[in-house]
């Protein structure tokens, strides 16, 4: 056969395999008991499986321009946008895929993640109440719910989910942390240093949990258990937040030109470091009655730190009320 009648039936088979194929394409989309847009999404899921998102999202948003009332797209779409940080989108698709199943405990919590992520603080706790309608005992639903109402100022209901979650997974050690922050917010510090505890017995290398341990001694008032805990803490980590609590249980143990040298590195690293500047102000002054107050300059620096702080955030009755002190103390001597 010469090479033109090959090429005729080369493209004649083309022609035809084409036609095959689209012919199939068109069965299938003509078969009454198959929904819309399900090839898209059978895509999807597989693009989105392998780690293809920008490709799954493409496929999903095809699957609901072809099928709006398709729910797992609607949820794995929302899944799609969270997983690149657009909480604002997944926020759209969760509430969608919600309003097509009320009764999926999955997306329910979802929709709670995006919602809070987002701080639309009731409606996330309105999706965690409807995910824990309909499984109770599903441990972030209700240590997510504690948080969001931590975060509302509703205290008791806080400790209530955040104790479900620990009460049903015992070992669960972060729902103990967030149970031992909603303690420490009431004042409960004795149980919520017990809890602090139980969750370092269960992850003993958590930060988080170090750090509100020993800010929680502090609060105590005990100074050598919290500077045992932020020896821990610096081995592994540091930042001007580290630092600035090392120097607040250096100041209670009285250790106040340690507790200085800290502040000084906590506001090298951060600069407008409130708590480290109204901190340093406070160790000045400790050391400067200490010393009988014959150092002046260690009053007025402390002065400079509180109306610097002042400046940074007028809303701060305890610096005001201490510049007012220690600015008569200097004016009368008293």
């Amino acid at each position: 056969m010469n090479k033109p009648n090959q090429l005729a039936h080369r493209g004649i088979y083309l022609i035809f395999t084409c036609l095959l194929v689209a012919g199939c394409a068109q069965q299938n989309q003509n078969d009454p008991n198959r929904p819309q847009g399900t090839d898209y999404y059978i895509q999807a899921r597989a693009a989105y499986r392998a780690g293809q998102t920008d490709q799954a999202i493409r496929l999903l948003e095809l699957t609901l321009a072809a099928n709006p009332s398709h729910r797992m797209a609607h949820e794995m779409l929302g899944d799609a946008y969270r997983a690149k940080g657009d909480y604002e989108r997944a926020l759209v698709q969760y509430r969608a895929a919600a309003k097509l199943d009320p009764y999926s405990a999955i997306t329910q919590y979802d929709l709670g993640v995006a919602a809070q992520i987002l701080n639309h603080l009731e409606e996330a706790a309105a999706a965690y109440l409807r995910a824990l309608q309909l499984n109770p005992k599903d441990v972030k639903s209700n240590m997510n719910l504690g948080l969001v109402y931590l975060a509302l100022g509703q205290k008791d209901d806080a400790i209530k989910y955040l104790r479900r979650a620990t009460q049903f997974d015992p070992n669960y050690a972060l729902a103990w942390c967030n149970l031992g922050v909603a303690l420490d917010s009431t004042g409960r510090l004795n149980e919520a240093e017990s809890v602090y505890r139980k969750s370092l017995e269960l992850d003993s290398k958590n930060l988080v949990t170090l750090q509100n341990l020993a800010q929680n001694l502090i609060a105590q008032k005990k100074a050598s258990e919290a500077l045992a805990i932020m020896d821990q803490v610096l081995v592994r980590s540091d930042s001007p937040a580290i630092r600035k609590r090392y120097g607040d249980a250096l100041e209670l143990a009285k250790r106040y030109d340690e507790a200085i040298k800290q502040y000084d590195r906590a506001l090298k690293g951060d600069p407008h470091n409130i708590g480290a500047m109204n901190e340093k102000g406070f160790a000045l002054i400790d050391k400067y009655v200490d010393g009988l107050e014959l150092d002046d300059a260690e009053r007025m620096t402390a002065l400079k730190l509180w109306h610097d702080s002042l400046k940074a955030n007028p809303d701060q009755p305890r610096i005001q009320a201490a510049i007012e002190k220690w600015e008569k103390a200097g004016l009368f001597g008293d």
